[in-house]
């Protein structure tokens, strides 16, 4: 009995191997579909948890490839498994939502929400797992373990891979390892070239952070009966510079930034309240604390110095990234293999460290992670503008890499682990 099982998973390893060859052409087979698809979902952008649409025309998708076991998670994820259901479990993750931005672009597919865009490529990546998901449906016998797909919300907003977690993700089956893409526009390659991230931290942390200061107002004319809610706040805009430059390590990895400050209605009223609103970015938990920590005594502080009343909220965050080494190394082992040597790039490594984040983030806190990297328009024909741009376009031929990487990376990983 021991030898017909070694001989089984032989033959079982050999056959895998004879289906690299048939995973990017099977791939490619479904190119028009997958414009398809991703023209529907980039024309009906959705935003962070409330993806009503985008969640039933995924749904349909999967049960027209014949997943009978389409399962919300969540308040607006989807999974679904695919495999012999015994041995391992690989997670494949794609995020679903969209950004709060007026997209300024002439497609013929444009978005028809204005204020909506998919302008993160998020629209990208639940396509390639679609396509994904019917290449892994078609050779479901082949497959040596369980494939569970992740479509989530609320990448954007840091929720809804917490949200995920929370409602079940993990379990039934609980994978073994996770795996997710991004596309990454403005880089000086071939659409569909792909990376991977290396070993260790490889994203930074990030809190979203709301400060409130609230005064007094009143009119322009007669500031001495208010009490300004501006002045303080631009003495805390400029504080908050100095957490990094006065009371952190040089070497410190740190970003903190203000996007966002409003108030006021009219320029001869003294508004009663004030807001910023930003991000706190960092690859160590100490750092990140201490600036939750100071951010909170210099708002307080200054607002009450003037009169006013200061509060800090931290809506939302997630802790770093951390690549799994192994894993790693596999997906370096075996991308070639499934998109071709020429769209298999050298491990991801900058010297400036990302300081991007990324909710996956909580599930490599959990169990083994990757993020591969797929290169999504050509810097060196012009295509230079990066995620989060109103102008952003993403080259619709790397389509089929992003899907051929999926299902390749689960399929190998899942044979070299049995």
């Amino acid at each position: 009995m021991i030898f017909f099982t070694m001989a089984e998973h032989l033959f079982r390893r050999d056959y895998m191997e004879l289906l690299q060859d048939k995973i990017l052409e099977e791939a490619l087979a479904l190119k028009d579909e997958m414009i398809k698809n991703r023209r529907h979902l980039h024309e009906h952008p959705e935003l962070g948890m409330d993806l009503k649409q985008t969640q039933a025309y995924v749904a349909e998708r999967l049960k027209e490839m014949g997943y009978a076991d389409v399962k919300r998670v969540g308040q607006a994820g989807l999974t679904v498994t695919v495999g012999q259901g015994t041995g391992k479990t690989i997670l494949l993750r794609a995020d679903m939502d969209a950004l709060p931005i007026l997209e300024d672009n002439e497609l013929p597919y444009k978005s028809k929400i204005d204020g909506r865009m998919h302008a993160c490529g998020h629209d990208m990546h639940t396509t390639m797992l679609l396509a994904a998901a019917k290449i892994l449906k078609k050779y479901e016998q082949e497959i040596p373990g369980v494939v569970k797909l992740m479509f989530q919300p609320g990448e954007e907003t840091m929720e809804g891979a917490k949200d995920m977690v929370a409602a079940g993700i993990l379990e039934n089956p609980r994978p073994d390892a996770g795996v997710m893409i991004h596309v990454m526009p403005g880089m000086p390659f071939d659409p569909g070239a792909l990376t991977v991230t290396g070993a260790g931290p490889s994203m930074a942390s990030v809190d979203w952070f709301k400060i409130t200061v609230i005064g007094t107002g009143g009119h322009g004319s007669m500031p001495y009966l208010a009490v300004d809610p501006i002045v303080p706040m631009t003495a805390i805009h400029s504080g908050l510079s100095a957490i990094q430059s006065r009371e952190l390590p040089p070497n410190a990895v740190v970003a903190v930034t203000v996007g966002e400050i409003s108030g006021g209605v009219t320029s001869n009223v003294i508004p009663g309240e004030m807001v910023m609103g930003g991000t706190i970015r960092t690859y160590d938990e100490k750092h990140r604390q201490f600036i939750k920590e100071r951010m909170t005594e210099i708002v307080t502080h200054i607002a009450k110095a003037f009169r006013c009343e200061g509060t800090v909220e931290f809506p939302a965050g997630a802790p770093f990234f951390e690549s799994s080494k192994e894993l790693s190394e596999h997906i370096q082992k075996v991308l070639p293999a499934y998109v071709g040597a020429d769209k298999a790039l050298p491990v991801f490594d900058s010297d400036v460290p990302a300081m991007g984040s990324e909710d996956f983030a909580v599930i490599s806190q959990e169990i083994p992670a990757c993020v591969m990297i797929l290169a999504a328009s050509d810097a060196r024909k012009g295509q230079t503008y990066g995620v989060h741009h109103p102008k952003l376009i993403l080259d619709e031929d790397a389509l089929p890499y992003g899907a051929a990487a999926y299902a390749g990376v689960a399929l190998s990983w899942l044979a070299a682990n049995q």
